[in-house]
């Protein structure tokens, strides 16, 4: 069973469960368990993506095994007002997972920045590289920094949205990179220096920008996720108040 899942980050240490704190693996295990709906030992519940503190997610995906049927109606009523499910599927997870993030950037910010260096400097970023200046890896950790992606810069309005498009990201690698790419339009750092950063040849270990602005926007996996149709227009007025929160909060 894969649930789509969706929540406001602001108030979760991270997807994943920890030894402290409330998260988003916990609270949607505890919801299936009180359902008896899966057994804590035979289940395999995993999260797809992980996000950290402070991150939210529109879609993010949940999988697990499950002998009876998932009504998302009792599902949902079990869960806590900041998190929720918006459809299942039992098919198959077409790997890699295709991931799309959103970073918004700050009214404040959007004011003094120059838009036309963000967009040059997205361009820099996008395509294969080794992303270990812009990621927090740990020490046991033998993945590769290297990873191919695609960085696009949209203006709505006074709203500027970076958009992060890729199959895998580095832990804080997508708000790294956006605290360089401030730096850039800053003019605090020129070209050759991110060339430098994105090739290894200089090496600093880039601060991360504040995670309550990004946002797990997508994950395609290839399935289809139709929720029960009696809870459509429930699911539907409860997603469009998520992402007028989400997207708008900038601006007030």
């Amino acid at each position: 069973m894969i649930l789509k899942v969706a929540y406001r980050g602001k108030d979760f240490c991270g997807s994943q469960i920890q030894d402290k704190g409330r998260t988003v693996e916990g609270e949607v295990i505890s919801a299936l368990e009180r359902l008896d709906l899966i057994d804590e030992d035979a289940s395999r519940f995993r999260i797809i993506s992980r996000t950290d503190k402070g991150v939210s997610a529109c879609c993010n995906l949940a999988k697990f095994e499950s002998k009876k049927n998932v009504d998302i109606e009792r599902l949902n009523h079990e869960l806590p007002s900041d998190i929720f499910i918006l459809g299942k599927s039992e098919g198959v997870l077409k790997l890699p997972v295709k991931k799309h993030y959103v970073y918004i950037v700050d009214a404040s910010v959007a004011k003094k920045i120059d838009t036309c260096k963000l967009k040059h400097v997205a361009t820099l970023f996008s395509g294969r590289h080794g992303f270990s200046n812009f990621a927090r890896i740990e020490k046991d950790n033998l993945k590769t920094s290297v990873r191919d992606i695609d960085v696009k810069v949209e203006l709505i309005g006074n709203l500027v949205l970076i958009h992060f498009f890729g199959t895998g990201f580095l832990w804080q690698m997508i708000r790294r990179i956006v605290r360089c790419m401030y730096d850039f339009s800053y003019g605090k750092i020129d070209e050759s220096k991110v060339i430098g950063l994105l090739d290894c040849s200089i090496s600093k270990n880039y601060s991360a920008a504040d995670a309550d602005n990004l946002i797990l926007v997508d994950i395609d996996c290839g399935l289809e996720f139709d929720p029960e149709p009696y809870i459509q227009n429930k699911i539907d007025k409860k997603r469009g108040l998520l992402e007028r929160e989400m997207f708008f909060f900038s601006q007030l």
